[in-house]
């Protein structure tokens, strides 16, 4: 089956958040929240070196539904269901092969609700989502090898690790090479971790 002809639901949910492709109009809330956590984004992210506009945002935002609707992309905002909704961060299905099919899921969180498990919950559903809804048959996650907390999280999601490329990138913020840790989980992964649980 094409990729454009399969019906992909754009939001889902855990226990505390709503979980969905981002709505036009959500540039404002976007900005914000980049802006309040631009600090700790600055050296993981290239789209986090400025606060951006509100248009940048909106723009970007559009972009990424248009993508969603032609199966290039899945961008996710996670939102919270205790405060009515509030953008609390970004993620994503990120489409790398259909034909495998195979993702990568990325993450970031709001300023000031770090620490409180949301991302940890945010990656367990994107993965059931993945291979439950979407038919995964292996998702990645990757981070620079100083991001600590990121590569906490997908140890404690079941991710296995599959090894650091060296020199992969350019660190955004110094212009300094880094090397990248790579984590994957396959569809066989997935479902042994289901028995267990």
């Amino acid at each position: 089956m094409e990729p454009i002809l399969r019906d992909i639901p754009d939001s889902f949910e855990t226990e505390r958040l709503i979980i969905r492709v981002p709505r036009k109009g959500e540039g404002a809330a976007l900005q914000q929240a980049i802006a309040e956590s631009l600090e700790r984004l600055r050296p993981w992210f290239p789209w986090a070196q400025e606060a951006g506009t509100v248009e940048e945002r909106e723009t970007f935002i559009r972009q990424k539904i248009a993508q969603f609707l032609l199966k290039e992309d899945i961008l996710l905002g996670f939102y919270s269901k205790e405060e009515g909704g509030k953008l609390l961060g970004g993620s994503g299905l990120h489409v790398r092969d259909w034909k495998v099919p195979a993702f990568e899921i990325g993450y970031w969180i709001r300023t000031g609700y770090e620490g409180k498990g949301y991302v940890s919950e945010l990656v367990e559903g994107v993965t059931r989502f993945g291979f439950e809804v979407v038919g995964a048959n292996r998702i990645l996650i990757r981070c620079d090898v100083h991001n600590i907390r990121s590569q906490a999280v997908a140890r404690r999601c079941g991710y296995v690790y599959e090894g650091t490329f060296r020199n992969f990138e350019r660190r955004h913020h110094n212009g300094e090479l880094t090397d990248m840790i790579y984590f994957a989980m396959t569809r066989s992964d997935y479902e042994t971790k289901q028995k267990i649980v």
